[in-house]
Parts: structure tokens; C-alpha cells; sequence
């Protein structure tokens, strides 16, 4: 039977039950409640766990056990090799600090001083990503009744955040893009033709990388013109394979409409690679093939377009980049519905979202500033008329 007290001004319950690896007996406290009532609630529904199988002793556990725990549980084997690490790299931010602490014992002031602590060490955009798997976490511990209250929930990012690089360093311009596939089409035409409409893939999509290298022919509906980014391609043990991709938006899926002009590329590109695969007579399910017949490897294309950059005096391009790219375009088309930018670029944090993808171009300031001038022209005229 579970007790109850009060502590300052919230309210902790105390339920006993025995250990289920030594037998002994046992006693959980668990408090933050604002009432009794809500601390009674609370009770009765860990001892109908308790009832189930479960064990309360894993409240106990420290951060490092924690997240151990939390990792192989849920993630582990669950998301790309890529996620993996970075999940393995926010448990680490936290663990590296206060990993002795127990599970129980931190609160949302503890974990703001460690933000506060490590913020020098990251740019706000990355200690916001690692904070998001943090968060993500302690649900998982409120939902098994570990904790009460979630310590990563509405953490403040202080100004001592490592400086980002600046922009034109991260996002390739209209222009730029331009000036690219100039280049390109002038060098890859006759040895890279499939990097050339990766490019416009890349750029007309808004898609990674690793999604448009696993892209199968069946995936490309010309008919609807809608492309299913279902699955990523991933480097396993030294060898590549694809996988369910998490990156599917709210809806679980992620199937993207395409514009006339990719689409009018994409059939420029099934006509080239018709002639490949009928030349050396095989049928590769992929996409984007090389000429003879393999699946196009990220590092290669990646390798490329550095390469194209550097002898051409361009600025240094990442096939990541071309997702910027495309939503400097959605910007600049008029389109600021984020539950749509999100679901098409497969980004459903909304606070991450802004952050990476919500930077305006040069030629969008321009328009969003000429807007605003034309109202307030009109605008002045009926201020002008009350006076």
C-alpha cells in the first residue's frame, strides 16, 4: 500500500514491492506531484505495473545505466547507423557530465546547468538536436513511470553557444546552384551523366542523399509524379545496403510531388539509363546506375562534386546542401507551411526545423521586403486620411 507526504510544495508517494532479482523488499519514492490527488493517481497506476511484472528497481538506475538501457531497447538496430551515432553522441554529452547521477534524482534546473555548462563546446543547432534525443529519452522513462517530469522539457539555449559558420558556408544559393550545373553538365556529361541528375534530384527534392542513392525505379510514379523516399542507403560492415528509412514525417510515409521540370529530367534520365541496361544486359532495380550497371555510391558522388567545385573555383558543395537548396526554393515559390516543409523534407521536430531550414535567401529578403513596402505604401495612404 502505497504512503504519501508532502514535500514543500509538491507531493511524493512512496509504493513497496521486492526486488525481482534479489527478493528483497523494497520501496519506490517518486514525487513532483502538484496535489495529493494527482500523487495518489500516480501510485495506483505503478502498482497496477508493479502487479504486471514490472520492476521499479530500474528507477534506481543511474543516468549511465539509463541511457544504456534506452539505447538497446529502442533504438539500437531501430534507425540508420548514422542515427546511431548521433544518439551515441547526445547520451555522451549528458553521461561524460552527470552520468553518476540517478535517474530519479535529476531535475529540469540540474540539466539546464548542464546545458549551460557544455554550451561553448557546440553550436545552438547541434546541442538542440542532441537535446531533442535527450528529451525524447526521458518520455520513454515517463512512460515507463520511472520519472514524473521530463528535465530536457523547455531548456533555454544559452548565447555561449559555439558561433555557426556562416551561411554561405552552409547553404548554396540559387545562383550558385546555377553556376553548379553549368559546370557540370559541361564535365560529367560524358563519363558522370548520373551525377549530373542526381543534381537536380537533389535540388528538386530536397531528398538526402542516402535516400535518392536507394531509390529503385519502382519508386518513381510518373503518372501521379510523386517519388516514395521510403528507404536509405547505408554502409554496413564495408558493404552497402538499404534500409527502412525513419525520416517519414508524421504520417509514417513520405511520398513527395514533383514539379514538371524534374519530372521532364527524371524521363531524360530513364531514357539514359534504358540504353545502359541494354547494353550490358542486365536489370538493376536501382535508380540512378552507373554505366555499367552499379548503384551509385554516396561518397563517390560526394567525392565528385568536390572535385567539380575545386577546378572550377565553386564553392565547396556537400550533396547535403542541396536540401537547403531546395527549401530556399519552397521559400521563394511562397511556401512557409512548416507541417508541409517538415513532412516533404522528412523533419518533424518543429523547434529543429526552424532552426536548419528556416533561413531566407538573398533573393527572398529582397521579396519579402518589397512586400512589406507595398503594403505599408498603401497602408500610409489610410493613415494619412484618419489624420
Amino acid at each position: 500500500m502505497a504512503t504519501y507526504r508532502k514535500r514543500g510544495n509538491t507531493w511524493e508517494y512512496r509504493v513497496y514491492y521486492k526486488c525481482k532479482r534479489t527478493g528483497e523488499g523494497k520501496q519506490l519514492p517518486v514525487g513532483g506531484f502538484k496535489s495529493k490527488t494527482e500523487a495518489r493517481l500516480a501510485a495506483t497506476e505503478m502498482e497496477g505495473k508493479i502487479q504486471r511484472g514490472f520492476d521499479p528497481s530500474d528507477a534506481n538506475k543511474t543516468l549511465n545505466e539509463f541511457f544504456e538501457w534506452w539505447f538497446e531497447t529502442y533504438k539500437k538496430g531501430a534507425v540508420s547507423i548514422n542515427t546511431e551515432k548521433n544518439i551515441k553522441n547526445a547520451i555522451e554529452m549528458v553521461t561524460r557530465n552527470i552520468g553518476y547521477a540517478k535517474l530519479l534524482e535529476l531535475d529540469r534546473p540540474e540539466y539546464q546547468k548542464l546545458i549551460n555548462k557544455v554550451a561553448p563546446q557546440y553550436t545552438k543547432s547541434t546541442l538542440q538536436r542532441m537535446n531533442t534525443t535527450i528529451r525524447e529519452a526521458f518520455l520513454d522513462a515517463i512512460e515507463e513511470g520511472l520519472i514524473v517530469n521530463n528535465p530536457a522539457a523547455r531548456i533555454k539555449y544559452p548565447t555561449t553557444c559555439k558561433k555557426s559558420k556562416k551561411k554561405n558556408e552552409k547553404f548554396l544559393e540559387l545562383d550558385e546552384y546555377e553556376e553548379l550545373i553549368k559546370a557540370a553538365v559541361e564535365e560529367w556529361t560524358e563519363e558522370y551523366t548520373q551525377y549530373i541528375y542526381i543534381s537536380y534530384i537533389l535540388a528538386g527534392t530536397g531528398a538526402r542523399i542516402g535516400e535518392i542513392c536507394a531509390l529503385h525505379v519502382s519508386d518513381l510514379d510518373l503518372d501521379s509524379k510523386t517519388l516514395n523516399l521510403n528507404k536509405t542507403l547505408v554502409r554496413e560492415n564495408g558493404v552497402y545496403v538499404t534500409k527502412d528509412t525513419t525520416k517519414t514525417g508524421e504520417t509514417g510515409e513520405r511520398k513527395i510531388g514533383l514539379d514538371d521540370f524534374t519530372i521532364e529530367k527524371l524521363e531524360e534520365w530513364l531514357h539514359i539509363r534504358k540504353k545502359w541496361v541494354m547494353q550490358i544486359k542486365k536489370r538493376p532495380e536501382f535508380l540512378f546506375i552507373n554505366p555499367i550497371g552499379e548503384l551509385v555510391k554516396m561518397p563517390n558522388y560526394a567525392g565528385a562534386l568536390k572535385t567539380l567545385c575545386k577546378r572550377n573555383g565553386l564553392k565547396h558543395t556537400t550533396p547535403h546542401m542541396f536540401r537547403h537548396t531546395h527549401e530556399t526554393i519552397m521559400w521563394e515559390a511562397g511556401i512557409s507551411d512548416l507541417n508541409y516543409i517538415g513532412g516533404r523534407l522528412g523533419d518533424i521536430d518543429k523547434t529543429i526545423l526552424l532552426e536548419t531550414y528556416g533561413h531566407m535567401s538573398n533573393r527572398s529578403e529582397q521579396l519579402n521586403t518589397e512586400k512589406i513596402n507595398n503594403f505599408m505604401k498603401d497602408w500610409s495612404k489610410r493613415l494619412m486620411s484618419v489624420n
